[in-house]
């Protein structure tokens, strides 16, 4: 995907610089952003993928304050919360890959 595949305004909000969202806690979202399957990261150019990924973390934490806890703690996710959390932003990835048309 290229620059050229976006919308004219899409294009405007890039080359002007694209919201991130400030993480409070870089591990909690590191633990989250590797739950999402291997490869799609990859996938979101790079120009949008600092916006994607934090914006993606800064909603997760939310909409889903109790999970978003779980991952500030030190250590490994407990499985019950790593299923939850997987399911939530890998459904949260397909829906904007497949709005943007990203496969």
């Amino acid at each position: 995907m290229e620059l050229k595949d976006f919308s004219d305004n899409e294009q405007k909000q890039i080359n002007s610089g694209l919201s991130t969202a400030e993480i409070d806690d870089k591990e909690a979202a590191e633990k989250i952003l590797a739950l999402v399957p291997d490869g799609w990261i990859r996938k979101i150019p790079f120009f949008v993928r600092k916006h994607a990924t934090t914006k993606t973390i800064e909603r997760i934490a939310n909409q889903y304050p109790d999970l978003y806890a779980v991952a500030k703690r030190p250590g490994e996710l407990p499985e019950k919360e790593r299923e939850e959390l997987r399911t939530i932003i890998t459904d949260i990835f397909k829906e904007k890959m497949a709005k943007h048309k990203i496969q």
